[in-house]
């Protein structure tokens, strides 16, 4: 999709008003896989927002993301209740496991992310991998689920949304 076809995406369902920046701004992610900055210049002309705003709210969202993110994603809570439960080993391994300080591998197979809260605090430590929680993770666990996506063929359709799913014990 260009700049073009976005502005008029944005003109046919989204109204000129402010209210509409999270939406519009979750619509075109989940267009693209991502908020290029293109983007978020038009999503900005549309609503009448300056580009700064638009980028402090994309910023602002975990569940947002600026960099195209890999095939796969994980993320580890670091929350409160997760740290206390051992989700520093978790995301250490997952980290080993992935190859990379944080962030998405040269492969593109693994985006890595953590976050302050993944609201699951009853079955810490918790991480996601593509949308689905999972609790009580273990070390085995969090470097058997990394491996198994670097050495997948398939990968999850950019931009396709997430879904929640109870956490597995």
């Amino acid at each position: 999709m260009n700049q073009r076809e976005l502005r008029q995406q944005l003109m046919e369902r989204f109204p000129r008003e402010r209210r509409y920046l999270l939406p519009a701004l979750h619509y075109v992610q989940h267009e693209l896989g991502h908020l290029p900055e293109f983007a978020l210049q038009t999503v900005g002309w549309h609503l009448h927002i300056p580009a700064s705003e638009v980028f402090g709210a994309a910023t602002s969202y975990s569940e947002l993301r600026i960099e195209k993110p890999g095939a796969h994603i994980v993320r580890v809570c670091t929350g409160l209740a997760c740290a206390l439960n051992g989700a520093q080993a978790v995301l250490d391994a997952v980290r080993h496991e992935v190859a990379t300080a944080g962030g998405t591998p040269p492969d593109d197979s693994v985006t890595l992310e953590e976050s302050p809260c993944l609201f699951a605090c009853g079955v810490a430590p918790v991480m996601e991998a593509d949308g689905a929680l999972h609790g009580r993770a273990t070390l085995e666990q969090a470097r058997g689920l990394v491996a198994e996506y670097r050495h997948a063929q398939d990968e999850r359709p950019s931009g396709a949304p997430m879904e929640s799913r109870v956490p597995k014990t």
